[in-house]
């Protein structure tokens, strides 16, 4: 995705102006941004997304993922899809933002790349999103032999299978409906014994087989969140990998990407 981003000081109400504090555009989206965090704590990340046609926005994507170390492999095989275009505007006296997503569907003319898993990977992170390249790669997924961690925002149509595909699955409190009771629930039915459900500023609820705690959030002075959920993700996989200690594992993402809130957008912190 690419991101159209603006911060202010305070949304403006209905036909007002305000003058951003900074603004920029970048590459974004949950995948991408999960995996420029893993390979720039020091991982082996392949991005598996649709760039479809050439072009400016296509060179831009592909310059900066190289830039920060990722692979990418383009899935997508129709010469009319674009990458989606979505628009950011941050505020920074409440630390909160809203988005408006472009209406694009996910690509569906897809490279037959049945081999793709067998390639030496360590971890897949799915983030409901590809979801027809999910579903040609459904019985390899399955097969898999490591972890497939699931980043859940919010309840899709096909969020059901997406679960049933993943061994740990770290959504937010808004992923499913009657919030993480239901969602507990939900997973005991799945026989998912391995789960975490993030709360923003009131942390994140874990449990793995018969043990269960609460992770307290970072306290930090928050000027921009964008991209933070992706950014907890990708240094999740970083540190699990690393450990193989789930509950660390989480504690050390939240540190992550409570920094990642302290400065506007999704790699200033890197820089900091």
């Amino acid at each position: 995705m690419l991101d159209v981003t603006a911060l202010v000081d305070e949304f403006p109400g209905p036909d007002a102006k305000v003058t951003a504090v900074s603004s920029d555009v970048m590459p974004g989206g949950t995948a991408l941004n999960a995996s420029v965090t893993f390979a720039y704590l020091g991982g082996d990340a392949t991005l598996v997304t649709s760039l479809g046609a050439s072009g400016l926005i296509r060179d831009f994507l592909v310059e900066d993922l190289v830039q920060y170390g990722v692979h990418v492999e383009d899935i997508c095989t129709d010469p009319a899809y674009r990458v989606p275009v979505s628009t950011v505007v941050s505020t920074r006296k409440l630390g909160t933002r809203m988005i408006i997503n472009d209406a694009a569907e996910d690509c569906s003319s897809l490279v037959d790349r049945s081999d793709f898993l067998a390639d030496g990977f360590d971890l897949i992170q799915l983030d409901q999103y590809e979801r027809h390249f999910v579903e040609q790669q459904y019985a390899a997924i399955r097969e898999f032999d490591g972890p497939v961690i699931l980043d859940g925002g919010s309840w899709k149509g096909w969020s059901t299978g997406f679960l049933r595909l993943t061994d740990i699955p770290i959504v937010s409190e808004v992923f499913c409906q009657g919030g993480p009771r239901a969602f507990a629930a939900m997973c005991n039915e799945m026989s998912i014994t391995r789960w975490a459900v993030t709360r923003g500023a009131r942390g994140v609820l874990w449990r793995d087989g018969q043990s269960e705690g609460e992770i307290p959030a970072v306290r930090v002075d928050a000027v921009d969140t964008l991209g933070a959920g992706d950014i907890f993700h990708g240094a999740f996989c970083h540190a699990y990998l690393r450990s193989g200690d789930f509950a660390p594992a989480l504690a050390s993402a939240s540190q992550v990407a409570a920094r990642s809130c302290q400065s506007v957008g999704t790699r200033s912190w890197m820089n900091d």
